[in-house]
């Protein structure tokens, strides 16, 4: 049965994003040679200029787009439970040796800046897999909502994404990145059981795009797609309504680009093929790889672009070369791990 490369290299430039995304935006410092505090930083606050950057390297909702897709062509609950037992050890190993890190460098007289950090850092993506999990839990019912609406269906979550804000309490905080997360989910679903015409992807896109614009400089949201230290609010945590359209936008892309992908051969694209099918461990494996990094090199601080603040031009092409290390780091782990793709025509999303 042959697979469908499409999703595969959607997936793989949803996963780029993202870990490109955290590698140049995280900025930990060395801890304070008095109080062991460490202060993260961002180029993003200190060159405002690389805001449009953000919005390119921030793909959450193509990550979710893909998975529903791939989720609308293998549902049932024998499906999640092999989802949820292939997510599981993986997350639990990662968990269990972050804990004993943490523990050994409390034991071993680091500050709590120090432990703080690793643990923070290291943990904090894994927000995704649960909302991951919840979605592919519910998506027969989201199937069932696209037999019946279309695509149209996915107005629903975006509707109580943008109104779960205004719920005071817990509840609001909750509802809101599952519904929002649920509007690729729900459009994925819908191109998995027809195809999008272009003229459709094109109005994603155009609309997306043009409203991300608005609510930024006419709206008065952030003009960063991501959180940034010191900054009163975010887009992403929890996701705006600049976010909501973002995915849309991204959506629209993925309509326009599958065909072409379908197409893509040669060595680049196979690399991006199994880069898209080993994603979960890259997706879990990308954030401690940096921390191991950043820690380990902490005798030698601060090493420009990796413990210094993100200030000026020169910071970024720092950063770059560390990127590449961790680049080559993050292949020779998941090769490690002996990362197998996903079998089947289609593939699981992560």
């Amino acid at each position: 049965m042959t697979r469908d490369r499409g999703p595969d290299l959607l997936r793989a430039l949803a996963l780029a994003g993202v870990v490109l995304g955290h590698w140049l935006v995280t900025a930990p410092g060395a801890p304070g040679a008095v109080d062991g505090r460490v202060v993260t930083g961002s180029p993003l606050a200190e060159m405002p200029a690389l805001a449009p950057v953000s919005w390119l390297l921030q793909t959450l909702a193509l990550f979710f787009l893909v998975a529903g897709w791939a989720a609308a062509r293998g549902t049932g609950a024998r499906r999640w439970s092999r989802t949820l037992r292939r997510a599981a050890g993986p997350v639990v190993v990662l968990v269990a040796a972050v804990a004993a890190l943490a523990t050994a460098l409390a034991v071993a007289g680091a500050s709590q800046g120090v432990v703080r950090t690793v643990v923070t850092l290291s943990l904090r993506p894994l927000w995704f897999l649960g909302v991951y999990l919840v979605l592919s839990l519910a998506t027969p019912l989201v199937v069932r909502l696209d037999a019946r609406l279309g695509a149209a269906a996915a107005v629903l979550p975006l509707g109580l994404a943008l109104a779960a804000p205004l719920v005071p309490g817990t509840a609001g905080t909750v509802v809101t990145p599952l519904a929002a997360w649920w509007v690729p989910w729900q459009l994925g679903v819908a191109a998995a059981r027809r195809e999008p015409g272009r003229g459709t992807c094109a109005a994603l896109l155009a609309g997306g795009v043009l409203a991300v614009v608005l609510l930024v400089t006419a709206g008065g949201l952030q003009a960063t797609a991501v959180g940034v230290p010191g900054a009163g609010a975010s887009n992403l945590d929890p996701p705006s309504a600049a976010a909501l359209a973002l995915g849309l936008a991204q959506a629209g892309a993925a309509g326009l680009l599958l065909p072409l992908l379908r197409r893509a051969r040669g060595p680049l694209a196979d690399a991006a093929v199994a880069a898209g099918r080993s994603a979960l461990p890259v997706f879990l494996l990308h954030q401690p790889l940096f921390v191991l990094l950043w820690l380990g090199t902490l005798p030698a601080a601060p090493l420009p672009g990796l413990h210094d603040l993100p200030d000026d031009p020169a910071w970024l092409v720092a950063r770059a070369g560390w990127v590449l290390v961790l680049a080559g780091l993050l292949t020779a782990a998941v090769r490690a791990v002996g990362a197998r793709p996903a079998a089947g025509r289609y593939g699981a999303p992560l």
